[in-house]
């Protein structure tokens, strides 16, 4: 299959923050429940596309192994891809689980809203227009850069939840 070590890769990496995330939740006394709320909604954030760069990783392999290959599988990979990326954020918005920070919230990095909220955004919509060929092929480079862009986010919100952390001591 096209791209199975980078996807592969991919995989690997999603493990490795989903793994650091605990790492960071013990920092700066979280693991005892002292959580803002901007840090609460960004560990959520970072978990939930985490495991969705992780699903939308595997996915390949599973559609691989039913006999789908070539095109048919990146259309349908980005299908399911889009329909997740867009599905479960919107699941958790609604159950009010995590929230969008403001980015006029103090502590709240405007350079880092900037790249993740619309990154998140435009994940789904590249999924979508592979899946249907539009502007795209349904190409492994299309689902790939989806992926990558998406990818972003929850390394962005983990350098974020890392510097806060760090920065708690100080300030008490």
């Amino acid at each position: 299959m096209e791209g199975s070590g980078i996807l592969q890769l991919l995989a690997e990496l999603a493990i490795g923050v989903l793994g650091f995330s605990g790492v960071v939740a013990v920092l700066g006394r979280r693991s005892a429940g002292d959580w803002s709320p901007v840090d609460r909604s960004r560990f959520l954030w970072m978990i939930w596309a985490t495991a969705l760069v992780l699903a939308s990783s595997l996915i390949p392999f599973l559609l691989h192994h039913s006999e789908i290959g070539g095109r048919p599988l990146w259309g349908w990979c980005s299908a399911i891809a889009a329909t997740a990326w867009t599905l479960v954020p919107a699941a958790g918005i609604w159950l009010r689980s995590i929230t969008f920070p403001n980015p006029s919230t103090p502590g709240v990095s405007k350079l880092a809203a900037a790249y993740v909220w619309p990154a998140m955004a435009a994940a789904p919509l590249l999924f979508a227009l592979n899946a249907l060929a539009i502007g795209f092929d349904r190409t492994f480079a299309a689902y790939l850069g989806a992926l990558l862009l998406a990818f972003g986010s929850p390394i962005i919100l983990f350098i974020r939840l890392l510097y806060s952390a760090m920065e708690a001591p100080r300030a008490a």
